[in-house]
């Protein structure tokens, strides 16, 4: 057919992605979300550190490895060693921000987040969004070391712009320090006071977000023992135009060939 409108077909696999991406807020939730995937459809979780003794000719499988990175692979039914082999590739990561080691930042009476600029991307569109944060949070519990995958579903923080009456000649171009200049306020320090909460004192990140993530997570902030966490908008991907044509997506390098790898089609098609 020569019509523009999206089939049926697409517009399916466009919702599909569309859930992928509002889940996969962090490497971490991407690769959580194709490991099921592949479980789904017959794919067997083994160890870099086991033997493969039980890896056979016909069999499908798969690692990760620091929770952020996915490996899977068939063994062809007639493979010899020796042989060779295809590979396909896609990254988890894409550019965002990242909290730093030492996030505790702020002044002026306002509580902010040390942030990071991660790959290449472009950074002024992060101005003026509802933000939060999402990844992985070591816990302690019962004596180990647990990790788990949090995202607070709100947003918790932003980026301000400046108003334009202090900076007439932003339309001329709008110059920013990615240093200073980029780090999302939490809250006020007037506000935090004023709820009357106790605050754990940390000497590397706000108090009040450690609090938040606890929360989320259902443990005591002490607890926390370490975390790699994401700044993501909470704006959510959808499916938009006067048509229906277009993806509205953060993200879309590289989750799309995340997603595409371990779909149904491409698994039926390597067996």
């Amino acid at each position: 057919s020569s019509s523009a409108v999206p089939s049926s077909r697409a517009t399916e696999l466009a919702h599909k992605f569309v859930d992928f991406v509002n889940y996969a807020c962090s490497p971490f939730h991407a690769v959580e979300y194709c490991r099921q995937v592949l479980r789904e459809h017959g794919f067997v979780g083994i160890s870099e550190r086991d033997s493969w003794t039980s890896v056979t000719r016909g069999g499908k499988y798969f690692f990760t490895r620091n929770a952020s990175s996915l490996v899977a692979f068939v063994v062809g039914g007639e493979y010899r060693p020796g042989n060779g082999f295809s590979v396909v590739a896609a990254h988890t990561d894409s550019p965002d921000f990242k909290l730093k080691p030492k996030s505790k930042a702020g002044g002026s009476g306002y509580l902010q987040v040390g942030v990071q600029p991660y790959g290449g991307g472009l950074w002024y569109t992060w101005f003026d969004r509802d933000l939060t944060v999402g990844g992985r949070v070591i816990v302690e519990e019962n004596g180990k070391f647990v990790s788990r995958l949090v995202k607070i579903n709100r947003p918790i923080m932003r980026i301000p712009s400046l108003a334009i009456h202090l900076d007439r000649t932003v339309n001329e171009g709008f110059k920013f320090n990615t240093e200073s200049h980029l780090l999302p306020v939490l809250a006020t320090e007037i506000a935090t006071q004023a709820t009357g909460v106790a605050m754990p004192d940390n000497e590397n990140h706000q108090p009040l977000l450690l609090k938040l993530i606890a929360e989320e997570l259902n443990v005591e902030v002490g607890a926390i023992r370490d975390f790699e966490l994401d700044v993501c908008d909470t704006q959510p991907a959808a499916i938009g135009g006067a048509l229906n044509e277009f993806l509205y997506s953060p993200r879309l390098d590289n989750l799309m060939s995340c997603l595409r790898r371990c779909k149904p089609s491409s698994i039926r098609r390597s067996t």
